[in-house]
């Protein structure tokens, strides 16, 4: 009886001096979720140029009822923006005019699930109606707050959990997550060339 406590106190030991030899690594600053990449619908992230145009095309305006008529309106503390309309649109020149746009297609916060993805410039063109919009968007941290309001004052509150770089080519950076009500802002990085998109990810925690 007593050989065998003796042997259990030895591998007790033994088991705790193993886990005290294992290195300690250091926490990473943001959290990454896994992303599922989808068979489906494909295509290139909207961006900027690294050279300024010297015109607007005609059919990049939009009209301001269709500013006042935004779905929603977003609030980021950390940028200094502050009940900001997001039209939604589809398109280069939409981006260019406005500044920033939600795309077409995807989700919004009010629906469950869904990832509600925002693209705004770094700079933007001397037309733009929203300049800088996302210019210090890589300076998010991993805790800041995302506020979102809809049309009838309805708040949503996002958490910053994720940053990351990817390519122009990767548009599944636009798909849902896998059953979590997520909220994506995206840029182009890094200044000038713009070849690639910053994507700062963040969870709904409260509406």
């Amino acid at each position: 009886m007593f050989r065998s406590l003796r042997v259990s106190i030895l591998v007790v030991a033994l088991a705790v001096i193993g886990f005290a030899a294992l290195p300690i690594f250091p926490r990473t600053e943001t959290a990454s979720v896994k992303l599922h990449p989808q068979v489906g619908k494909g295509g290139t992230l909207l961006g900027e140029s690294p050279s300024e145009l010297k015109h607007p095309p005609s059919h990049s305006r939009m009209s301001k009822s269709a500013l006042k008529s935004a779905a929603m309106t977003i609030t980021i503390p950390r940028l200094h923006l502050k009940n900001v309309p997001v039209p939604t649109g589809s398109s280069q020149a939409e981006l260019d005019r406005i500044g920033i746009m939600h795309l077409a297609g995807t989700g919004f916060p009010w629906q469950k699930g869904t990832n509600t993805f925002i693209i705004g410039h770094r700079l933007g063109y001397t037309w733009t109606r929203t300049t800088y919009v996302f210019y210090r968007l890589d300076k998010m941290q991993p805790g800041d707050e995302i506020f979102i309001n809809d049309r009838n004052g309805n708040r949503y509150t996002f958490r910053v959990y994720d940053r990351m770089t990817v390519r122009p080519s990767d548009y599944w950076a636009t798909y849902p997550t896998g059953g979590n009500t997520i909220l994506s802002l995206q840029t182009c990085t890094p200044i000038p060339t713009f070849q690639n998109r910053l994507i700062v990810r963040a969870q709904l925690v409260g509406s």
